[in-house]
């Protein structure tokens, strides 16, 4: 179902309507019953993670940091210092090879 946008050839007003497949097209403006024609619509440019993590509104952002701030579980230096130093393990085994 394309959403299509249309201005009137009379008065210069836009407007979009959803069309269906069996469903003829609008031919006259809302405003004025002047005719309407189809304009070039833009499309949809999926974002990629990066882009959406740059578009969450900093006001959000900083709602969850202050409220891991609050939230001990969430600090991960907590779980990092529960972590056994190679140093003091018994057996660490072989080195990973990267």
């Amino acid at each position: 179902m394309p959403l299509y946008n249309y201005e009137c050839e009379k008065c210069s007003k836009t407007s979009e309507a959803l069309v269906r497949r069996n469903q003829p097209e609008p031919s006259d403006c809302d405003s004025c019953d002047g005719s309407l024609k189809r304009l070039i619509s833009t499309f949809a440019a999926p974002q990629s993670e990066l882009d959406k993590l740059r578009a969450v509104d900093p006001a959000y952002k900083r709602m969850v940091e202050d409220h891991m701030a609050r939230t001990p579980e969430a600090e991960p230096m907590r779980h990092l210092n529960k972590l056994t130093p190679f140093s003091a393990a018994e057996d660490p085994g072989d080195p990973i090879d990267f």
